[in-house]
């Protein structure tokens, strides 16, 4: 018999702004409670997206953040807004200059908010909005990503730009500059730096650690590269093109999937070493990402089967056919949920792929249709789901009594890109050496 699934995503609720919509339009899109129980779910919280009138529609929506502590929601006419992902109270909301034409998901470090639009790059500041720089790009662009001295911008040419995000700029001014107004020194926030370029398109966001970023391209390429000597470290050669995002897993391990009918772990500090490395065959071509949830991983073939691997070694766990072309949303300790494309939810028990809900009973049997919400968000980072209508309403869902959210990576582990140095001497500090005590003036002893 042929098995039915899609995976589901996350979003909750608070109180409705001044930019609500009517009432009755709110509580004619929310599922019912009832309806969300039986599948044994609940609005953990709902609220408005402030819209800016007429024409203007939900762009984008992404969590951004060490935790995926922030919600960012972009609409057509400019508008950014930065919510608190668990509670859904709006921190800020900031206007670009619209409309938005394909505008990627937001990157953040400790103080600043990253985005490009079009051929434009903004960074905003996270705790206000406020612009702080914005600068041109060469071509569309397809992602971003930022640490606390550069920001990547991946282009649909196939180039990286990379653009300073720090007052002190990373060039040095020369003996005949006068320091105080040499430009060359300080550069301003913005300044565009270096690039690297691939053989074609790069669609997914790259990857910036301290140290290094990673990015893939649809000429089938994975790049890391260095920050600080501005040098391609490897590439790694899949047949087919790399469309989905990227996903990481421990401190090292990128993992891919190409359209050459393979998932690849790459270990990006060592790409040789059979141990941290492996190539995993599917049926069909990926073009998806690969969402990493603790030691497995998950994603759907073109051809709509779902996968279950193992992390260490690249096994499949289970594997699911599903018609359609449906999207994973969250991961929970125990389930899999996904939402089909005509808005019904799918419920998977993540040990053994077993189907507790079909989107076709979610919907007849259970009132519980999600099509108003076009916006679904995969959650990278925990097991809250997310979904947001075309006209501003904003719902997060989270299983019932699951009050304390359940991160998808162990926030004890060492974070993704931390060096092989640096992870040893967490693991192994260096013994503290003992303070020398001061002698005793009387007794001319060094101890009390």
């Amino acid at each position: 018999m042929n098995r039915r699934i899609w995976m589901a995503g996350v979003v909750g609720m608070v109180s409705v702004p001044r930019y609500a919509p009517a009432q009755g339009a709110v509580s004619r899109k929310i599922p019912t409670r009832t309806g969300l129980a039986n599948l044994g779910l609940e609005r953990h919280w709902f609220t408005t997206i402030p819209l800016s009138g007429g024409a203007d529609r939900v762009a984008n929506m992404n969590m951004a953040g060490q935790n995926g502590e922030f919600l960012f929601v972009q609409t057509t006419e400019g508008i950014v807004i930065c919510f608190d992902a668990e509670t859904g109270r709006r921190h800020w909301t900031a206007h670009l200059p619209g409309p938005l034409i394909q505008p990627s998901a937001i990157a953040v470090n400790k103080s600043m908010a990253v985005t490009a639009v079009g051929q434009k790059v903004y960074g905003l500041e996270l705790s206000t909005g406020s612009t702080i720089w914005e600068a041109q790009l060469e071509d569309i662009a397809r992602g971003t990503g930022v640490n606390e001295e550069v920001a990547a911008v991946s282009l649909a040419n196939g180039k990286v730009q990379v653009f300073n995000v720090k007052h002190q700029g990373l060039h040095t001014c020369g003996e005949r500059h006068d320091p105080d107004n040499c430009s060359l020194l300080k550069p301003s926030v913005g300044y565009y730096l270096y690039g690297w370029k691939a053989n074609k398109a790069i669609s997914s966001p790259p990857i910036v650690t301290n140290d290094f970023m990673t990015f893939a391209s649809e000429d089938g390429k994975v790049y890391t590269a260095s920050i600080k000597d501005h040098k391609i470290l490897h590439r790694i050669e899949t047949k087919g093109p790399i469309k989905g995002h990227l996903g990481t897993h421990g401190y090292s391990q990128v993992i891919v999937g190409s359209e050459d009918h393979k998932i690849y772990c790459i270990d990006v500090f060592n790409p040789n070493d059979s141990a941290t490395n492996w190539i995993t065959p599917t049926p069909s071509p990926i073009d998806r990402g690969v969402l990493v949830a603790g030691d497995e991983a998950f994603t759907v073939t073109r051809d709509g089967l779902f996968l279950s691997l193992n992390m260490k070694d690249g096994s499949v766990r289970w594997d699911l056919p599903t018609p359609g072309r449906g999207k994973l949303l969250a991961v929970s300790p125990s389930r899999l949920y996904g939402i089909s494309p005509d808005g019904g939810i799918a419920i998977i028990e993540r040990d053994n792929g077993k189907i507790l809900a079909t989107p076709e009973t979610s919907i007849s049997s259970y009132g519980v249709d999600l099509k108003n919400y076009p916006h679904r968000m995969g959650n990278e980072y925990n097991d809250r789901i997310y979904l947001a209508s075309d006209d501003g309403i904003l719902l997060c869902l989270r299983e019932l009594d699951a009050t304390q959210v359940a991160p998808l990576r162990d926030p004890k582990l060492p974070p993704f890109g931390t060096t092989p140095e640096d992870l040893d001497e967490i693991q192994n500090p260096a013994p503290r050496e003992k303070p020398v005590a001061e002698p005793n003036a009387e007794s001319g002893s060094d101890f009390e």
